[in-house]
């Protein structure tokens, strides 16, 4: 898995959707790769701090924006 595959696939990890061959595939991605592990760890807060204080509603615009940039982040690497 590389870092493009596993943006794609960050909330399907993050809730257990992967079956065990992509799982694996992405925690040995995520062992080598601190950008990846920056962008999990971060995604892990934001869904704290959401859970600590209620749902939030984006705009449409607002989610894209935060897709971008987690996206960009995950594909410079």
């Amino acid at each position: 898995m590389n870092c493009e595959q596993l943006a794609e696939r960050l909330t399907d990890l993050l809730e257990g959707d992967l079956d065990s061959d992509e799982e694996a595939a992405a925690v040995e991605h995520l062992a080598t790769c601190a950008s990846c592990e920056l962008v999990l760890a971060e995604t892990r807060e934001v869904i704290g701090l959401a859970r600590d204080h209620g749902r939030v509603s984006l705009s449409s615009d607002d989610q894209d924006r935060l897709w971008s940039r987690l996206i960009g982040e995950v594909g410079s690497d």
